[in-house]
């Protein structure tokens, strides 16, 4: 084999992960977070998953989900409205489909004995929805779908669970997002000086190596040597100096990553989590949250705190770093390094335990 098909890793980067390449479009058959639940009321919200075009409504306090065009001629049903409980008509024609099946229910404009109502090749396509964490869930896939529970990480499944945060759709492939994510090496340099960090002493290097959580959910990246500053040829001592308003280190973060785009970041009493959805080739929803397991009072000063300081520190600045990078991001061709571990890590999981054939 030749050397140049080999990362500084060793990893052999020849046509390593074919699945993985080929899904620019997303993993099909899982469960995918698009909107917080509060977002969707009575007006039809349009998202892209996994390159479909999705309409979501919301009827009698349940959430829908159907394929965002009218059979007729082409209209996003999203411009539409929901005039008539259980339906939603679509602005052009006035056509109605029901929104739990997709049938066409009634075409305003034929009259009430219009022979085009009921024909199977004017229904529109649905899909499963849920809604958890605060979140809905759609399901995007050719293989029946599992419980949404499958897909949602177990413990924002506990009732006392708070969750705050943020939902964008930015520029950029998912996969670049998510690799961002696990990436092992980018924090200690690329986020050195931001408002997030700027109390804390960020290493200079470490080696990990990867491991499943103890509930088996989570891939995570273990350290194994961590240096806070070091001497390196031409450069010599880097970090220079250690500033006094910086704490001493915490010890390494309990970072995991799970199928199909998720990252977690474990803290003392309270998680973030970042899911990669992705929307199309270009594109991609960035679903950011923190989460704590709390009530009453303790539950209003984290979403204060969350306010105040998290959502600009964290959610804006911190993470605006990582997507001029994921915008910026040229690939293949590409040479990896040691600590790019975690993103071979990463991609093999994608190749080999993703859903649905290969």
């Amino acid at each position: 084999m030749r050397e140049d098909r080999r990362s500084a890793s060793r990893e052999d980067l020849s046509d390593a992960w074919p699945r993985y390449t080929a899904a620019s479009l997303g993993l099909r058959n899982y469960w995918y977070p698009v909107m917080w639940s509060r977002h969707l009321r009575k007006k039809p919200r349009a998202v892209i998953l996994c390159g479909e075009r999705i309409v979501l409504v919301r009827d009698r306090g349940t959430a829908y989900a159907l394929h965002d065009r009218c059979p007729h001629r082409g209209i996003p049903l999203s411009q539409g409205r929901c005039h008539f409980p259980g339906l939603i008509t679509c602005a052009y024609h006035g056509w109605c489909y029901d929104v739990r099946t997709g049938e066409l229910a009634a075409a305003l404009t034929d009259g009430p004995d219009s022979p085009i109502v009921g024909k199977q090749s004017v229904r529109v396509g649905t899909y499963p929805v849920a809604e958890r964490a605060g979140l809905i869930w759609v399901y995007v896939g050719e293989e029946p779908a599992p419980p949404v529970e499958a897909d949602v990480p177990t413990e924002l499944l506990r009732p006392d669970t708070v969750v705050v945060g943020v939902i964008q759709r930015r520029r950029g492939n998912w996969r670049y997002a998510a690799e961002n994510g696990v990436d092992e090496g980018h924090a200690k340099y690329l986020h050195r000086r931001t408002p997030w960090t700027f109390f804390r002493e960020v290493p200079a290097w470490n080696i990990i190596h990867l491991g499943p959580s103890d509930d088996g959910e989570w891939q995570l990246r273990i350290p194994d040597h961590t240096r806070s500053a070091d001497t390196y040829p031409r450069v010599g001592r880097w970090p220079r100096r250690r500033h006094f308003w910086e704490s001493r280190s915490r010890g390494p973060l309990d970072v995991g990553a799970r199928l199909p785009g998720w990252v977690r970041v474990r803290r003392q009493n309270w998680s973030a989590y970042e899911a990669y959805v992705p929307s199309d080739e270009t594109h991609y929803l960035s679903v950011l949250f923190l989460a704590k397991w709390t009530a009453g009072p303790d539950a209003w000063l984290f979403r204060a705190w969350y306010w105040l300081w998290r959502r600009w520190a964290y959610h804006w600045r911190f993470n605006a770093q990582d997507q001029r990078m994921v915008e910026s991001m040229q690939t293949p061709p590409e040479r990896l390094y040691r600590p790019d571990v975690s993103i071979t890590a990463w991609r093999k999981m994608c190749q080999t335990e993703a859903r649905g054939s290969g």
